[in-house]
């Protein structure tokens, strides 16, 4: 039995950084090693690790690739969107 849940509901950089680190550390990896098994930097691996909000995607991505963790779009129904206040573009304020 696994004491990590098999789906988890990210909203912040800081929870998807927390998930990062419990895949790595449950998998017994560095983050030396999981950086190069990744192909980012070990830096970069840090800063993700700790919810850096200004991270490069296509590197989370390639991240989450290399530790097996598939980030999955939940998309709303069309009334959920109908309903969501929209942002006042800044030309028009």
């Amino acid at each position: 039995m696994s004491l990590i849940p098999d789906h988890i509901a990210i909203t912040s950089s800081a929870e998807l950084g927390a998930v990062i680190r419990g895949i790595r550390i449950a998998a017994g990896l560095t983050q030396a090693a999981t950086a190069a098994l990744c192909g980012v930097s070990a830096p970069f691996l840090n800063g993700l690790e700790r919810g850096k909000p200004t991270v490069r995607l296509e590197l989370v991505l390639a991240v989450c690739r290399g530790l097996g963790i598939a980030l999955v779009a939940v998309l709303p129904e069309p009334t959920d969107l109908a309903n969501t206040p929209r942002r006042v573009p800044r030309r028009a304020r």
